[in-house]
C-alpha cells in the first residue's frame, strides 16, 4: 500500500508537471562534524536527476559542525528524500556526472568526524549513522518542513542516529 501512496502523491506544483519543494532543517546534536549527502529523487525513474546538497569534511567545504543547526534549506520535491543512501549516490553518479559535488561527502549514511587540528591534516572518524530514507505521501508531503536531528545513540546498534520530525505544509482545503 505504501508504494501506491508514494507513487500517487502530488509533487506539490501549482501547475501540472511542476514540482513543489521540501524545506530542510538539520540539527547536529553531536559534538562532531557531520559529513553527508542529502537529496530527493524518484526511485522508479532510472533517469531521475536528484536535487541534492552536501556537507563535507574539510574546512574549505560547506561544513556542519557539532552543536549547530543549518539554515532552512530547500530541495525540489521528489518521491524519496534520502540522506546517504546508495540509490541517491548512484543516481548522482549516473545522471549528474558533471554536477559540482564533493566526493568526500558521498558517504553511506552520515559520517561523524573530528576535523583536523593543526599539523595533523587528517580528520578522526568517530562513527556513523545509517542511511535514512523517507517516502513522499507516506512520511511527508511536498511543501513541508523536514527537521532532521543528528543524535548520539547510546542504546542502538549504531553510535549515531537520525531523528526525523515533520511539520506539514499549510493547506487551505
Amino acid at each position: 500500500m505504501d508504494g501506491f501512496v508514494n507513487q500517487a502523491a502530488s509533487l506539490g506544483g501549482a501547475i501540472a508537471g511542476q514540482r513543489g519543494s521540501v524545506q530542510l532543517l538539520f540539527i547536529n546534536n553531536t559534538p562532531f562534524r557531520a559529513v553527508f549527502t542529502a537529496g530527493t529523487y524518484d526511485q522508479l525513474d532510472s533517469a531521475s536527476q536528484p536535487d541534492f546538497l552536501q556537507f563535507g569534511p574539510d574546512d574549505g567545504d560547506i561544513t556542519f559542525d557539532g552543536g549547530t543547526s543549518s539554515e532552512i534549506l530547500s530541495v525540489d520535491c521528489g518521491r524519496v528524500f534520502a540522506i546517504g543512501s546508495p540509490k541517491l549516490h548512484d543516481l548522482i553518479e549516473m545522471n549528474l556526472p558533471d554536477a559540482p559535488r564533493n566526493e568526500n561527502a558521498l558517504v553511506a549514511g552520515v559520517s561523524f568526524i573530528e576535523p583536523p587540528d593543526g599539523e595533523s591534516g587528517e580528520p578522526v572518524e568517530r562513527g556513523a549513522a545509517p542511511a535514512f530514507e523517507a517516502l513522499l505521501g507516506v512520511d511527508f508531503p511536498c511543501n513541508s518542513l523536514l527537521i532532521l536531528r543528528l543524535e548520539t545513540d547510546d542504546l542502538g546498534p549504531d553510535p549515531f542516529r537520525i531523528a526525523f520530525e515533520l511539520i506539514p505544509s499549510q493547506s487551505d482545503r
